[in-house]
This record gives structure tokens, C-alpha cells and sequence, in this order.
């Protein structure tokens, strides 16, 4: 094995992420009823769901654990965070950051510069980044 100098694949978009979850409808309700990601379908016996921001069948696809586990303490090898664009204002991060908060999930981290964001916990532990793409 090694890097090869002649064919290269050229990804053009990421398709979607997988994930395994703990609890899958309290994982399909934070993402669904909390991020407003449109449920699409369900799959494997009702193991998994399907979910989609609106452009693909699914960007995310949420699966039942089938061993105990958890997320791996930040710094580890595996999955850093998972980013959601939320809108183009400040004032549309705010609105995004009150409203985590009034659902009890704790917003935490402040990016500022050309791509404010925060962060929450989804019910599995994993970090999910929400930002705004911000115009000059």
C-alpha cells in the first residue's frame, strides 16, 4: 500500500455521517425536533433513521448501538464534532443559541471571526457545532 501517482479519486461532496446512538428516538428527537432535520425513513427493522437537512434522502443517519460504549474523551482518535450552518446573522446565532438553551441544551465555546459558531451535546455525547456563514 502506499500514496499512488497515477488514478486519484476526487470525493465532490460528503454524502452523509453515521452514527451509533444509545437511545434512537431520543437521538431522531434532538435532531429532528431540536435541529429541524426532516426525518426520511427508517431502515434495518427500525434500527435506523434517516435524516436530511433537505438537499439529500439523508445527511445523517442515526443507528442503534449494539455494544455499550461511549464517546471517546476529546483528543482521541474518532469523531471531533459534527457542523450544522444555521443561517448567515449573528442575530441567527444568537436566536439559535437561546433556544438550545431553553431546551436545556448547553451551548458552550464562542468562535467569533468569519464563522461564528457554538457548540452542544447531542444525547450521545457528540459534539455538534452550529454556525453562521456571515457576509464581509
Amino acid at each position: 500500500m502506499g500514496v499512488s501517482h497515477g488514478f486519484r479519486v476526487k470525493a465532490l461532496e460528503l454524502g452523509h455521517v453515521s452514527l451509533y446512538v444509545r437511545d434512537l428516538e431520543a437521538s431522531v428527537r434532538f435532531y429532528r425536533d431540536v435541529l429541524g432535520l426532516q426525518e426520511t425513513g427508517r431502515g434495518k427493522s427500525g434500527r435506523i433513521a434517516f435524516l436530511s437537512t433537505g438537499v439529500h434522502h439523508h445527511d445523517l443517519s442515526l443507528e442503534l448501538a449494539r455494544v455499550e460504549g461511549s464517546v471517546p474523551p476529546r483528543g482521541a482518535p474518532g469523531l471531533y464534532h459534527i457542523a450544522f450552518r444555521i443561517g448567515s446573522s449573528r442575530q441567527a446565532l444568537e436566536a439559535a443559541r437561546g433556544e438550545m438553551a431553553r431546551q436545556g441544551f448547553a451551548p458552550f465555546g464562542d468562535a467569533g471571526g468569519e464563522r461564528p459558531s457554538f457548540c452542544v451535546k447531542d444525547p450521545d455525547g457528540h459534539t455538534i457545532e452550529l454556525y453562521v456563514e456571515t457576509q464581509g
